[in-house]
């Protein structure tokens, strides 16, 4: 009984102490945020780049020799 109606008297205390310190830590892990995402003055960022397409056929010039022919007709 006793017991009891101390947790009544310190638990709003100790609710309280641990919302505080929730809140400072998400406000820590916002600032380290924020100061992750500033960028030096110049400073290219790229958070996406897509992928590239995959090559089906190769109509680029390579380092190959062309030979001419000709048609023979009979």
């Amino acid at each position: 009984m006793v017991l009891r109606s101390l947790s009544r008297l310190f638990m709003p205390f100790m609710v309280s102490e641990m919302q505080k310190k929730a809140q400072q830590s998400m406000n820590e892990h916002y600032r380290r945020q924020q100061a992750q995402q500033k960028k030096a003055e110049g400073e290219i960022h790229v958070d996406f780049a897509p992928p590239k397409p995959k090559k089906r056929f190769s109509f680029t010039k390579s380092n190959d020799d062309f030979v001419d022919y000709e048609e023979i007709k009979k």
